[in-house]
């Protein structure tokens, strides 16, 4: 069976890397085993890419096994060198949607595990790991289930709004069809920054932040809302990019352990009320949050509808767009995931997690972002944004800025330990 994929899913080129280190014993038998049992279970693993006439198309239980390559790893320069190229390396269209390599030195192991943004968010990319972590020691059944497509979202959507949507869709088609194309390919190289914060200032804010009843992500939200204006004056993006977990019951058709591409987002404007106090702040965005995620679940079916009704430019249309898009855009959005605590070995588990490491690589649009986890009590952040957008002091200024505020946020609570810095990694 064939299905076709959505417009949006030809727009989100992609890759998403975890790199998983643990302590223990592995073994290439039991790696294999877990993989099989977890394509077994997700049919987007199970399809292969194919085109025709310059558009994409998946085709059901078509794909091979997960390509998993082992490799011995003698240095750190080895593993961070396999993660770039698995990273910026495009899955070929007669693989599966995944792909691993096992970098292994005695009792130290890593999993470079690789999949694309057309099939997994940031949570679907955390229940892969998790799955194939516990499938490594652990016989539990994994359930199949039916394919989950974009039309499934829309539904029997009834939108109001829906003659305007096809006008405004047949003025883009029309505006794109105008459009001359590129042969030039698009380059896209990103900068990553990572860091993290103490255990005592992480756990410090976590308390702060059940004492003023706001979540930790608009806490997080607040501080980077501050931090960005403070290190980049009228250069700094307008509004802040949220995604949002569609799952828990929000968008019912997904499960929780259901891979998918979207769960939804909701932009936060900058530099509102600077001179507000930080928890009076934080508790405006923690309401505004609310509504606004209310808001785009009622919205996605409409939202997901309108994009079908938009036809899928060439390829080299596609370059055009994009560079047209990056020149009038600029700086204008920044992207604020938060993954949360990061859990994905069981307790009964042979062996223990030492790390885990999260990278994204766009084939297509220029990323901006930081990406928010907890991990073993700290919180962690990753900064990835094009390298021609920021250079590495400005991004200094932005980590400072932003530290600082959370460390100010906290002042009555935080225990007194220093601040935690992880190594920098720059590429």
């Amino acid at each position: 069976m064939k299905t076709k994929l959505s417009t949006l899913e030809h727009l989100i080129d992609g890759n998403m890397t975890c790199q998983v280190s643990v302590e223990g014993c592995l073994s290439a038998e039991r790696l294999r085993v877990a993989l099989d049992r977890v394509q077994r279970k997700h049919p987007a693993l199970r399809m292969l890419i194919r085109q025709h006439h310059g558009e994409l198309y998946y085709e059901a239980d078509a794909a091979g096994p997960v390509p998993l390559r082992i490799v011995d790893m003698s240095s750190d320069d080895d593993c961070a060198r396999e993660r770039q190229a698995e990273l910026t390396t495009p899955i070929p269209h007669y693989q599966p949607q995944l792909r691993v390599v096992w970098l292994h030195s005695g009792q130290s192991n890593a999993l470079v595990i690789t999949t694309t943004h057309r099939i997994c968010d940031g949570m679907s990319v955390l229940t892969l790991v998790r799955e194939i972590l516990k499938s490594l020691h652990s016989d539990d059944a994994l359930v199949p289930y039916a394919p989950l497509t974009l039309h499934d979202i829309i539904g029997d959507v009834r939108d109001d709004d829906l003659p305007r949507h096809r006008r405004v869709a047949r003025l883009v088609n029309t505006w794109v069809a105008l459009i001359p194309g590129s042969r030039r390919p698009v380059e896209n190289k990103e900068i990553y920054r990572e860091w993290s914060v103490s255990a005592g200032l992480s756990a410090a804010l976590k308390q702060r932040c059940k004492r003023e009843s706001v979540s930790m992500h608009a806490a997080l939200l607040t501080a980077l809302d501050r931090a960005l204006p403070a290190a980049f004056g009228r250069h700094a993006p307008a509004w802040i990019d949220n995604p949002f977990d569609g799952r828990r019951g929000r968008l019912p058709m997904i499960k929780s352990d259901m891979l998918f591409f979207s769960g939804g987002s909701f932009k936060i404007k900058t530099g509102e009320n600077i001179a507000a106090d930080f928890w009076d702040r934080a508790r405006a965005i923690h309401e505004e949050t609310r509504q606004k995620i209310e808001q785009e679940l009622v919205n996605i079916p409409g939202k997901y509808q309108y994009f079908e009704m938009l036809k899928v430019p060439s390829e080299r249309k596609m370059r055009s767009i994009v560079r047209l898009q990056n020149v009038l855009s600029g700086r204008s959005v920044f992207s604020f995931s938060n993954f949360g605590t990061v859990d994905i070995i069981d307790a009964d588990a042979p062996f223990a997690l030492k790390d885990f490491r999260f990278f994204m690589h766009s084939f297509v649009v220029k990323l901006f972002a930081i990406v928010a986890y907890s991990l073993h009590g700290q919180l962690r952040f990753v900064y990835l944004g094009d390298e021609k957008r920021w250079r590495h002091a400005e991004i200094d200024a932005l980590q400072r800025q932003f530290m600082a505020l959370l460390e100010t946020c906290v002042e009555q609570e935080r225990a007194t330990q220093p601040l935690g810095t992880l190594d920098v990694a720059r590429s």
